[in-house]
This record gives structure tokens, sequence and C-alpha cells, in this order.
């Protein structure tokens, strides 16, 4: 057999050229494995024998036909599309430990449609040591973390667990001949792209290297754990890690605990919030002092105080992760376009602003509150809040509602009154509707709703103008045509000259 006879058997089994470019190029062992099974063959002393080892054709087979198509059901052009990108399913070794991988998911929980569904990174899952998740899966469920199982087979199959992946179950990178003829040469204290591919090509290329990098990187993971158990105080740390798996990588020493003490020295956290704060944003335990230092001086030069620092960054400690210049200053000018006077007790009474879209959120909410209020600016200063409700599910809702429906005008009602109670409070004190609301959740429901009928706006309208509903009615009435006039003025005559005992006259004396 030849290169002839692999190429046409991977033909048949669908595959493009361009297919079998990558393929081969990635993994060119597949050149050389035997296309199909022979029967029988003559040994060197003439006897025959069945030839031994796996074939092209069960290995594709059981990759391209068995897991591809049938276990994932992958259209074709998508399992070809995994084949190029992941080559090493056509090695015995790569197909087996594919389908243990696509096993041990849907033993965690996970469906075959869910792993089908993101096809992106589907190569990389399927190229990935079914070893080493088993062990990542046995860290996460141990006592250094106590994740339940039916929480670790989604967490895996998440983008944001890529990183916490490639540290400790890292896929097979191809590397150039420069990184195998530098890689003796290899120290510690390189830190350029050069020492990144020398150090891709030992990791990938040194099985002893590799094994000892992933033992330290568990040490280090089990320091991160205790620590934030112990010292931070987290209770539920498998809630923490599913919310930002790269908390594991992160250093303790270096950038857990300096945090911690950053947070409670300068910003004035208690040790007892550290939790919370976690618990609401892990990543910030990942992020620079220098970070928070800039946030926390540009707040302070909004006026904002000193002493209201601790309850902001307890109840949105995100905003220790926005860039001065790009997020928060552009916020602050356009406050003060509108006229906001005090920005610092605006931005103290609803601190989320400062990471509001001006475009999307901030522009065209205040646009409509100058249509619907007369003293927009005072009433905006009294309630900052007022930007942080959506704009069409709530805010619209309830003003078409008080104008079109309830025919209240709402340029002098106070903001807050209208927006700051639930839906039925909001019908009962606000609207005064008896009903407990009903109305105004079918007014909502129907303004949602996409097949609404098409006069809807048309009977809104009628409404605000003062129309009743008998008005329309006469409105719609035809007209009466000439002969129905001349009819029933005849009857009318009729009627005037008879007495009140004409209708027991018979017929006969009508005609008479």
């Amino acid at each position: 057999y030849g290169l002839d006879d692999v190429v046409d058997l991977l033909l048949e089994f669908g595959l493009t050229g361009n297919d079998l470019a990558a393929i081969f190029s990635h993994t060119p062992s597949v050149t050389l494995m035997l296309p199909r099974r022979i029967q029988q063959q003559k040994d060197s002393h003439g006897s025959s024998t069945a030839s031994g080892g796996e074939t092209l054709e069960e290995t594709t087979q059981r990759a391209l036909s068995g897991l591809l198509c049938n276990t994932l059901k992958l259209r074709r052009y998508d399992a070809r599309k995994v084949l190029r990108n992941c080559p090493g399913l056509l090695t015995m070794r790569g197909s087996k430990s594919s389908l243990q991988v696509v096993k041990l998911m849907t033993k965690l929980g996970v469906t075959t449609n869910s792993i089908a569904r993101d096809k992106p990174a589907l190569p990389k899952l399927l190229s990935r040591s079914p070893a080493g998740l088993f062990r990542l899966i046995s860290f996460l469920a141990s006592d250094a973390v106590r994740m339940p199982t039916k929480r670790i087979g989604p967490l895996l199959r998440r983008k944001e667990c890529a990183e916490l992946l490639d540290n400790v179950v890292p896929v097979p990178r191809m590397v150039d001949n420069k990184a195998v003829r530098s890689a003796a040469t290899i120290t510690p204290q390189d830190d350029t792209e050069e020492a990144d591919e020398i150090a891709s090509f030992v990791w990938s290329k040194s099985p002893e290297l590799r094994r000892e990098q992933i033992n330290n990187a568990y040490r280090e993971m089990s320091k991160t754990a205790w620590t934030l158990r112990h010292k931070i105080g987290t209770e539920d740390l498998g809630n923490v890690i599913a919310s930002y798996p790269s908390v594991l990588l992160l250093d303790a020493t270096e950038n857990i605990l300096p945090t911690a003490s950053y947070m409670m020295n300068e910003l004035g956290l208690w040790e007892d919030d550290l939790p919370g704060v976690l618990q609401l944003y892990p990543a910030l335990f990942g992020m620079g002092r220098s970070q928070m230092e800039r946030v926390t001086s540009y707040l302070l030069s909004l006026g904002v105080e000193r002493e209201a620092l601790a309850s902001i960054f307890r109840a949105f400690p995100s905003l220790l992760a926005l860039d001065v210049e790009k997020d928060m200053m552009p916020v602050v000018e356009f406050l003060r376009e509108i006229g906001v006077a005090n920005v610092g007790r605006f931005v103290t009474r609803l601190p989320p602003v400062l990471g509001y879209s001006i475009d999307d959120e901030l522009i065209p909410k205040w646009e409509y509150l100058k249509e619907v209020c007369l003293y927009n600016i005072f009433e905006l200063s009294r309630f900052p809040a007022y930007f942080s409700y959506p704009l069409d599910r709530v805010i619209k809702t309830r003003y078409e509602y008080l104008r079109m429906v309830k025919l209240i005008p709402t340029q002098l009602l106070p903001v807050d009154g209208i927006l700051r109670y639930g839906d039925k409070d909001f019908a009962t004190l606000v609207a005064g509707d008896a009903d407990g609301g009903m109305t105004y959740a079918k007014f909502a429901k129907d303004r949602r709703s996409p097949k609404a009928p098409a006069g809807t706006t048309n009977k809104l309208q009628q409404r605000k103008s003062g129309i009743r509903k008998n008005n329309r009615r006469k409105q719609r009435k035809p007209l009466p045509s000439a002969a129905a006039v001349k009819n029933r003025r005849k009857k009318s005559n009729k009627n005037n000259n008879q007495t009140d005992f004409s209708s027991s006259r018979p017929k006969d004396d009508d005609n008479q």
C-alpha cells in the first residue's frame, strides 16, 4: 500500500483535498497507516498470516462516522471541520481518547447536544487528555473546593474555563524547528516570544517537564483554594470558581492577600465583607493595586466622600475594574452637560451609572424624560435611579399607561413616584386601579406582544383625545339610504292617523 491508497480511502469517507492537506501537515503519521484490513498476506517463509493492528479505515469509521456523525450528530461539513482542526482524531490513540472525553462529560450530566453545540471549542475539547480531565474533576470535587459534580461538567465546557484547562490539561501544540534547536538553551529569565515558543516545545515534547509543571500548578491551586476558604472566609468556593474559574490560578501571596489588605485598609471594608465581595466579582482579586488606586482617586476627585467608598465597593465591586479614561470620564462629562451640578453626590447615590453606555442607555432615557417631565433635571437630581430602570419595559410602559389609558397628565408628577413601586403597587397607588393591577398587567403584556392588533396605537390615541366607546360606535354606523328615509316617513304619517285600537282592525280594512 502507499499514499495513494490512504488518499483514496479518506476521499471515500467524504473528505476533500483541503481536509487532507490540513490533516497530513499536522499529523503526518496518518500517511503511514495501513489503509484497509488485508485478510491474508505471505510472510518471509511463504506461510499465510492475517494482518494485525488497526487500520486507517477502522479509525476513521470510529472517529468520523461513529463519534462525530452518530454520537454528536454533527453535519458532514461540521465533522470535516473538526477533523481539520483536530487531525489527531484519525489516530488510534486520539480517536479512543476523544470517545473517553465525551463519555466522561456525559457522566457529569452534559448532553451530547450541548457538547456538539459549541463547535469552535469542540476540537480542543476532544484533543484533551481524559486522564487529565479526570484529575481536574477529582480536584474540584475534593475537600479543597467541594464543588458538586453536577456543576463541574457545565463548567468545563464554558469558554471562561479555557485558561484553567490549558494550565492543567494542555493540548499538544506544534512548534517550528527554531524552537527545537533552541530548547537546550532555555533559561527561566527568558521573557520573549522566542522563549514562549521554546517553552511551548518543551511543554509538548518533554513528558517529565510537563508532568512537573502540572503538579506544580495543582500545588499552587491547592494553596489558593485554602487561602480563599480560610483567610478570606469564602464558604461556597465552588460558586466562586463557577463564576471565575481562573481564580484558582491566582497567586495567594502576590494577588489575593495584597488585594484583600488594600480593600480593608484603604477602602474601609470589614473582613466579613470580603467573602461577599469575592462572590459578587471574583476577578477583582486578580487585578493590580494600581488599577484600584486610579479608580479610588478619581471618585474622590469627583466629590465622593471617603466614608462612602466602603458602601459603594461593597455593593458594586466591579467599579474597581472600570477604565477611568474610557468608561468613567465620558459619563461624568455627559452628566455635567445635561445639568447635574453635584456629580459626586449623583454617583454616590447611583454608583453603577459610571459603567452605563452613553449611546445605548443614558441618552435615550434622558431624551424621553425631557418629553414627559417638565422639571426633568430637578427630578433626575432627586432620583438618580431613573437611569437604572429599563426604558421600554418599565419607563415608557408606565408613562403611556398614565397618559393614554388613565388620562393623567404626567408633566408635574414626581419621577420617583412613578417608578419606585412594583407593578401592582404602581397600578393601585399611582394609577388608582381597583383590580389589583390586572388592567395594567394586561396593558403591559399587549404592549410588549409582537402580535398586538394593528389598531392598538389608534385606540390609545382615541382614548387620549377623550373619545368614548359609544361615540366611536355611532361614528362607525352607516348613513341610511334615501329609500329607507322615505319609507320611514310614510310609516310615521300612517301611525299618526291611527287610533289606539287600530292595531286590532282586520287587514282587509287597511286596503279600503
